[in-house]
């Protein structure tokens, strides 16, 4: 069965088109015309702190890696001297002084290089290591399990400056 179809008269359309066409023509304000409500200092604040103490987890992490950088290169130093050491030790003819003078040079730059190791790259890392976990667990005593708004983070971002 099939639905008769109704057509109404133009005269009835005219009023609805009218008011139709006028909210058309009457400007509305999106929603993206509104700021977003600012969000609470406190939050900002809190947003702002977990930004720096990243920032702090970054730069740490960074002196860490130069740090690491710097004890691996000492610790191949001894390592190369003292194996140069143990390859010459029997080659050294101790009644040829020049020989000798050359081999305890060797020597004095092998212990240099352990000094070097044992009193500056050994402690620098594990001060850079100190730095870096203390860096993480000030970040997370401060921020983990913490939720900011989209608006908190925008806003702690935008003039950020932390305390070196």
């Amino acid at each position: 069965m099939a639905f008769p179809r109704i057509s109404a008269p133009a005269f009835a359309l005219a009023p609805v088109a009218a008011l139709m066409a006028a909210l058309v023509a009457v400007p509305q304000p999106s929603l993206a015309q509104y700021p977003p409500t600012e969000p609470p200092a406190a939050e900002v604040a809190a947003a702002r702190n977990c930004l720096c103490l990243q920032r702090a987890v970054s730069d740490r992490r960074f002196e860490l890696d130069v740090r690491q950088g710097l004890f691996e290169k000492s610790v191949q130093d001894v390592q190369s001297l003292e194996r140069e050491v143990a390859q010459t030790r029997p080659t050294v003819d101790v009644a040829n002084p020049q020989q000798v003078d050359a081999f305890r040079s060797l020597l004095a730059r092998a212990d240099a290089a352990r000094a070097h190791y044992e009193r500056v790259a050994v402690p620098e890392q594990q001060q850079a290591v100190q730095r870096y976990n203390a860096a993480v667990e000030q970040l997370n005593a401060a921020c983990q399990g913490r939720s900011f708004s989209t608006y908190a983070w925008d806003r702690a971002s935008r003039d950020l400056s932390c305390p070196r």
